[in-house]
């Protein structure tokens, strides 16, 4: 055990130096560590599961923090990428840590651990007093495919930052979230108490190019590495968790440009099928396949869900929409996609509207409308809340799009 404490790869949380030097030069922002606290109470085995380039490492760290608070040094970081657990188990490390003092443990990377939910259930029966979070790949469905956690996990998941998120951590500022209903009735009065504190347009055009992922260094490289995670997701995590033959991730990577290239979400499993050479039902798969490493939302119409054909298809982020999208961009299939990133992340039900006029059914009593510059058709139902591109402040149940970012 001693060697891994030595390397770079094991971390002691309580070391100060060290930490600041693992993690220079990343969007440091701790606020949903803080709610993984709140929501993981006492349980001695929680996941933080997200996509990669979203943060998982630190926000490890942060929550280990947190729960090791008055005994700093009671909390340990370990990457189980190192050689060292080739030969040395899971269970038999978090027993040593244990016996020697430790209280929480934080574990990296476990995926490519064989056998490791099984060594983690055993962690959690024999010692109750030992805390461990582990990151999972957003990939990983833990209530389905793992089921000696079924009942014993705590599960966090970590998603992009919101507006709200973003403009608070680049300007040092504590903007509450706010709930969809609060949004509907005083959306005036908050964006008024917003633009006491900043110009949120100002930051808005910057957060669609590159301001869901937390940046880590030089913002002209942001789309070359946020292309390499995407590449990572495809090459590493699915051919690990979904045992994907490495042969077919050229379709994949085809089926995704396509989506990206789609106008307004609008997929033909048949078109798409026939485009990258394979069955419709492997088409459905692979669209299920990219929807778990968040790289796609599937968005379906009354209730529907996989494995019925979704009836739109649309890119997970702006930022993704943004490196993926060849000539001009489609301002209103980006007003869509920040909208869906910016309530579905926060929790809230989102179907496609069978209505004309009508976009898409929030937890299935708000319509709305995005509507975009230069668009003339208004709904005609009186209760829809129309979303509005470009507009600062507005008026009734005419809301500027940018307000639906501080959902969470």
């Amino acid at each position: 055990m001693s060697s891994i404490l030595r390397s770079d790869m094991c971390l002691p949380v309580g070391d100060k130096e060290r930490a600041e030097e693992k993690f220079f030069g990343l969007a440091l922002d701790s606020t949903r560590s803080i709610l993984c606290a709140e929501k993981s109470g006492n349980a001695s085995l929680v996941c933080l599961r997200g996509t990669r380039g979203i943060g998982k490492t630190y926000q490890l760290v942060q929550l280990g923090k947190i729960l090791s608070e008055h005994e700093p040094k009671a909390a340990l970081y370990v990457n189980l990428n190192h050689f060292y657990f080739s030969n040395h188990s899971i269970y038999h490390f978090a027993q040593e840590y244990r016996d020697s003092g430790g209280r929480v443990l934080l574990l990296d990377q476990i995926f490519k651990y064989p056998g490791w939910d099984i060594e983690l259930a055993k962690c959690h029966r024999d010692f109750p007093d030992l805390r461990i979070v582990f990151t999972a790949s957003s990939m990983m469905t833990l209530e389905e495919d793992y089921p000696e956690l079924k009942g014993k996990v705590v599960v966090c998941d970590l998603y992009g930052f919101s507006f709200r998120q973003y403009l608070n951590y680049h300007h040092s500022l504590d903007f509450p979230a706010v709930t969809m209903e609060e949004l509907v009735h005083h959306h005036e009065q908050i964006a008024h108490d917003i633009s006491k504190e900043v110009i949120p347009m100002d930051d808005f055009a910057r957060y669609m190019r590159n301001g869901y992922y937390p940046p880590t260094g030089d913002l002209s490289l942001f789309g070359e590495g946020l292309v390499r995670n995407m590449n990572m997701l495809l090459e590493v995590d699915l051919v690990y968790i979904r045992q994907i033959a490495p042969t077919y991730l050229p379709k994949l990577r085809k089926l995704l440009y396509l989506i990206g290239q789609q106008k307004d979400g609008i997929t033909n499993v048949s078109s798409l099928s026939s485009e990258i050479d394979t069955s419709r039902a492997t088409v459905m798969n692979y669209l299920k396949y990219l929807s778990d490493a968040r790289m796609v939302r599937l968005i379906y119409k009354d209730g529907g869900e996989y494995p019925r054909k979704p009836d739109r298809v649309y890119l997970n982020d702006t930022n993704i929409l943004t490196v993926m999208k060849e000539g001009d961009m489609d301002f209103a299939l980006r007003a869509k996609i920040f909208f869906l990133q910016s309530v579905q992340d926060a929790g809230l039900h989102v179907e496609l509207s069978e209505e004309n006029g009508v976009d898409f059914l929030v937890d299935g009593k708000y319509p709305v409308r995005c509507f975009n510059k230069g668009d003339r058709r208004r709904s005609s139902r009186p209760d829809v809340i129309h979303a509005l591109c470009g507009k600062y402040l507005g008026e009734g149940l005419d809301i500027p799009i940018w307000l639906f970012g501080f959902l969470y």
